[in-house]
């Protein structure tokens, strides 16, 4: 869930809540306990929201951390074979670039999809609270 959204969707709840106490039948000492009672739940989903972005944003940092270091490692490897086989001659360098971007990139990918499960998970639990 965007920024965006979860602030639209705690205005909404709030003014909803607004609008049906404002509106029922009851006396105004019922409606001021009735506002601050939905007052104290829209906090507490607030804070749970809160909590959830901090615990899982950290998650998915370090799972960017991870993979980034990850990619880089492959990178450095394959780059240390391409200079190896630049030893042996020009065929022999095209094929190791070829097959080193190939790698790379496989690992880039690989490491990008663990992200996006992390990042789709933290909204899932974003949703939930």
């Amino acid at each position: 869930m965007s920024k965006g959204k979860g602030i639209g969707f705690l205005l909404g709840a709030i003014g909803g809540a607004v609008a049906g106490l404002l509106l029922a039948p009851k006396s105004g000492k019922e409606t001021r306990e009735d506002i601050k009672e939905k007052a104290g739940e829209v906090k507490d989903k607030a804070e749970q929201i809160v909590e959830t972005v901090k615990s899982d944003g950290g998650e998915v940092v370090n799972q960017v951390k991870k993979s980034g270091a990850k990619v880089a490692r492959v990178a450095k490897k394959e780059s240390g074979k391409t200079f190896a086989s630049a030893k042996k001659g020009e065929k022999a360098v095209a094929g190791q670039v070829k097959k080193s971007g190939k790698k790379v990139a496989k690992t880039t990918k690989r490491e990008a999809g663990k992200v996006v499960r992390k990042v789709k998970k933290t909204a899932k639990d974003i949703k939930k609270a």
